[in-house]
């Protein structure tokens, strides 16, 4: 039986204080009303049988609540059941690949996920759970609890490790909270949840993220409070995701796996196991979770394709030069008896719009609009997973065709009408001096310092830890280096007078 215990008593201690909050609040009537609106005075007054604080919680403990339906536990003697069963433990919450720690092999994005229990170890990162979860503990059970670690008992299930947990007290009730129980439980979250209007979900399965990738556009939260976030299919299953694996920097793009599958860009195995069963089911409803505000709730309509097998695949010309008449890219499907048809083409992380000739088997024709760049095309089936091939459409031009003076970079004119608009709008990644822009840094770049007719913007700034950042920095030259798919590279010194 799993023991737990903890070293951080301390933490406990401070919050003994604690006690005198949790009294009763002033009944609010609004209009638009709300779970705590309408509660009797009579359950108002039982608020006042709390302690009210902020935890960090593991993963585990956090979505037992939420998937299980965890009731808080009724009765105002309550004590610690240091020998119950670790519920948790035993229905396999902390097993590898379902909600235990997320671990990833870069170490950037660790201080952006605010509510994660994020940590840098070695040259990777680790995700542990969510911080600053509200908790409401009866007052009785918050007592005896203290006073077993503070006689450094230990308990066979997860309540002294929660209670050593407590990070500060709460003056007041939360909007929203978990109740602990004296199992070692916590419950699922108490408070209101307001569904999102006006926004759209899509799906897709050529994410370099995951088997699937979620974008949620229109939805208006802050990325700082989001501490999780849950996926229910019609039959009433539930997901629940974490920082990094699954929820981004941006919440509305979310990523999971139902098989095993490698983010090639950062060399790093996604989670898969949670979701293995989620394949040909529908999610009708995605939750965020956030931070002292009502939680958020987005009815959507997805289906989870099933994976295709291993062998599907569509293979096809690697590079290709680009011709205003029409750029030709031979392809090969290989789906044994499933038809496959292409979907679409994406370049830039984005879904790229254009009339693509299909009438010879086996090539496409990609328009004049679809410029030198690489493209990703998506070729789908009904009911399995889509697969795809990248092709990289290139110039044909040299580096001596472009020219830069009086700090604007021109194109000479060329057999394929190619302008100076085409090369802004697709580099790929860029240095000024020792200073990187990569990924969509690197994306941006063109557009963010090119006035449309090549002139460079010497104000022009982009947006670091939330603050605007020039790119030149006061009088001076300096060195440019650009990148873009299809193109050369390009070299120049812009001088800031």
């Amino acid at each position: 039986m799993r023991k737990h215990w903890i070293l951080g008593a301390s933490a406990i201690i401070l919050a003994s204080s604690v006690m005198a909050c949790g009294k009763k609040q002033d009944t609010a009537t609004t209009a638009a009303g709300s779970e705590k609106a309408a509660e009797s005075t009579a359950a108002q007054a039982e608020k006042s049988d709390y302690v009210f604080v902020k935890m960090t919680v593991p993963y585990a403990d956090f979505y037992y609540g939420e998937l299980k339906d965890i009731a808080p536990e009724e009765g105002k003697d309550l004590k610690a059941q240091l020998d119950a069963e670790d519920k948790v433990t035993k229905d396999g919450f902390r097993e590898t690949g379902m909600y235990d720690s997320a671990s990833s092999p870069t170490k950037e994005k660790v201080e952006k996920f605010v509510m994660a229990d994020g940590a840098v170890e070695g040259e990777g990162s680790v995700y542990r759970g969510i911080k600053h979860v509200n908790v409401a503990i009866p007052k009785s059970l918050y007592e005896d609890a203290k006073k077993a670690l503070e006689e450094k008992k230990e308990s066979k299930n997860a309540l002294l490790t929660l209670m050593g947990a407590i990070e500060s007290e709460v003056s007041t009730e939360p909007k929203e909270y978990k109740v602990l129980n004296s199992d070692g439980t916590l419950s699922k979250t108490q408070g209101t949840t307001n569904e999102a209007k006006d926004t759209e979900a899509d799906i897709t399965t050529t994410s370099s993220y995951g088997n699937y990738e979620i974008e949620v556009s229109g939805l208006d939260i802050d990325s700082e409070i989001v501490q999780a976030a849950i996926l229910e299919t019609k039959d009433g299953a539930k997901y629940g995701l974490k920082h990094e694996d699954n929820i981004w920097t941006k919440p509305e793009e979310l990523a999971f796996s139902a098989v095993a599958f490698e983010d090639t860009n950062h060399k790093a195995q996604k989670e898969f196991k949670r979701f293995e069963d989620i394949q040909d089911k529908d999610i009708v409803k995605i939750t965020y979770f956030l931070m002292d505000e009502d939680d958020v709730e987005v009815p959507v309509n997805l289906h989870v394709k099933k994976i295709a097998p291993a062998e599907y695949k569509v293979s096809g010309d690697e590079k290709v030069s680009y011709s205003p008449e029409g750029t030709k890219v031979n392809y090969q499907l290989s789906t044994g008896e499933d038809s496959y048809a292409l979907g679409k083409i994406i370049s830039r992380k984005s879904e790229v719009k254009g009339e693509v000739n299909t009438d010879t088997a086996g090539v496409l024709v990609l328009p004049k609009e679809m410029t030198p760049g690489k493209y990703q095309l998506v070729f789908s089936n009904d009911k399995l997973t889509d697969v795809s091939f990248k092709v990289l459409v290139e110039s044909g031009l040299k580096a001596e065709d472009f020219h830069f003076e009086n700090n604007t970079l021109s194109l000479s004119e060329n057999a394929d009408q190619l302008t100076i608009a085409n090369y802004i709008a697709s580099t790929s990644s860029a240095t000024i001096g020792e200073q990187e822009f990569k990924g969509g840094a690197g994306r941006r770049f063109g557009k963010n310092i090119f006035n449309e007719d090549g002139s460079v913007n010497t104000e022009a700034s982009y947006k670091k830890d939330g603050q605007e950042v020039k790119y030149f920095d006061g009088p001076g030259t300096y060195p440019v280096t650009i990148k873009a798919d299809g193109y050369p590279e390009v070299k120049f010194e812009v001088v800031v007078q």
